[in-house]
């Protein structure tokens, strides 16, 4: 019982001591967590997104920075959105999809966007 209150008191300090040879390994240590909480997070992806970045990898037929593209591009609704606004409504200029591939994708985030709508 006394090792385990030694153990909390010890984590206790390492959270509150701002000395600089506390400080900083915190800090870095608390990145590394952060950042591998964050890439796992990435798996979770809103219904939208993962409603159309399966739709698009499943109907299309893309290239390896396609499909680096449609991962970074397609991560949560609204990003979903604002690809629907940008390149299929106001019909900006997109490096990846155009012509009929990008009327394909536009097409598929739509429907993406309206069964998210509808529950």
């Amino acid at each position: 019982m006394k090792k385990f209150i030694i153990l909390i008191i010890v984590i206790l300090a390492f959270f509150t001591i701002d000395h600089p040879l506390v400080k900083e390994p915190r800090e870095k240590l608390l990145g590394e967590g952060i950042g591998f909480l964050s890439d796992a997070s990435k798996v979770n992806r809103s219904p939208a997104a993962n409603l159309a970045k399966n739709r698009i990898s499943h109907e299309l037929t893309l290239s390896s920075s396609e499909k680096e593209y449609v991962e970074k591009t397609f991560t949560t609704d609204d990003a979903v959105q604002l690809f629907n606004l940008r390149y299929c409504r106001e019909r900006d200029l997109n490096l990846y999809f155009y012509a009929e591939r990008l009327n394909k994708v536009c097409k598929i985030v739509s429907e993406s966007l309206e069964q998210k709508r509808a529950k």
